[in-house]
């Protein structure tokens, strides 16, 4: 099975200013704002204003992020930062790609700690999303508890030798979302037991990274 990805290049409207000796100078929020909400506009992403408690720039999404929806574990709407969602949808392209076109999460804001710290966790942020399953019309849905294969890939060889479609899917949809440069952080069942069942993706605050860039395809 050849499975390939495909470059996304998205530039933010807004850079920081330099002010002073080595210092940028912080854009102001509705700025910041504005230039995130344009890029989700870019994007074709339904959304509206929301408000939760640490979220810098609250958004609810009311539709597909890059093609991809993204199915709630109940009845509330996916609430996340701006930032973690102009990242989902650039990387929908890539999930498209490979046959997905329905991710079901099961954790998205959140307010709590890392496990085990006293440390606010990125959910708290709105800046991180948890995903157990993934689904296609074709795929059916993929498990990442039952499918996916730990252990697979390296430094140079991301993808491994995956023994199943299942597990090629996902180790493949893994590193695309690694080495796209749209995510901060993505753990997989590789990282520790907390993530035995799920992926956990993560976005930087939009006012740490004016610029998006992923000028390559993820898997050669």
């Amino acid at each position: 099975m050849r499975l390939v990805g495909s470059a996304i290049v998205l530039a933010a409207l807004v850079a920081p200013a330099a002010a002073g000796p080595g210092k940028p100078a912080a854009a102001p929020p509705d700025v910041l704002a504005a230039s995130c909400h344009a890029a989700l506009d870019d994007h074709g992403v339904a959304w509206r204003p929301a408000a939760r408690p640490g979220v810098e720039l609250a958004v609810e999404i009311a539709g597909p992020l890059g093609g991809v929806t993204y199915v709630p574990p109940g009845k509330d709407p996916l609430i996340i930062d701006c930032s973690l969602a102009v990242s989902l949808a650039a990387a929908g392209p890539y999930l498209l790609a490979l046959g997905i076109d329905q991710a079901r999460w099961s954790s998205a804001y959140s307010r709590r700690n890392v496990r085990g710290t006293d440390r606010p966790s990125k959910h708290s942020y709105g800046l991180a999303i948890d995903v157990p399953r993934w689904t296609g019309p074709a795929l059916g849905t993929l498990s990442i508890a039952a499918d996916f294969e730990q252990g697979l890939g390296d430094a140079v060889d991301c993808l491994g030798q995956p023994a199943t479609q299942a597990g090629a899917v996902l180790k493949v949809a893994q590193c695309q979302l690694a080495r796209s440069g749209l995510f901060y952080l993505v753990l997989s069942p590789d990282y520790d037991d907390a993530h035995h069942d799920h992926f956990h993706l993560e976005a930087r605050p939009w006012s740490e990274r004016p610029t998006l860039r992923a000028d390559h395809p993820a898997i050669h």
